[in-house]
């Protein structure tokens, strides 16, 4: 068998995959053909322009949309990487590692996040419905 995200031969037993961490149970849900194009798109797109952030985050987007965790992991960690000053890639990242199963990732990536932008809307949310539990 192989891991849907790296292709990495893996055993059926497992439910993540040991090379990127994706998640390898199956969903009922079958992913939007546009959204794959899209993907394709931005995958050529990163290919001929590896410095291109933007692109990187847009491709990120689409493997959330097409439920593959480990390759938008992969994909926001080069974004933060390259800019560390953009909000919207922590965010993602953090709700990326949640749905792949990395909890403790996804908590660290949200303390930094929480950290480091502190006033923006969605942190401002986050913390809000923290207060309400």
């Amino acid at each position: 068998m192989q891991c849907p995200v790296c292709r990495a031969e893996i055993i059926e037993t497992v439910v993540f995959c040991p090379r990127c961490g994706a998640r390898l149970e199956e969903e009922d849900k079958e992913v939007n053909l546009a959204v794959l194009e899209l993907a394709a798109q931005y995958e050529r797109r990163v290919r001929d322009h590896p410095e291109d952030a933007n692109a990187r985050f847009n491709l990120a987007l689409t493997y959330l949309q097409a439920r593959r965790w480990g390759a938008a992991v992969q994909q926001l960690e080069l974004v933060r990487q390259m800019e560390p000053d953009f909000p919207d890639g922590w965010y993602w990242l953090v709700v990326a590692r949640h749905q792949l199963g990395d909890r403790e990732g996804a908590q660290a990536t949200l303390q930094e996040f929480l950290r480091r932008f502190p006033d923006h809307p969605k942190a401002v949310a986050l913390r809000q419905r923290r207060r309400c539990r």
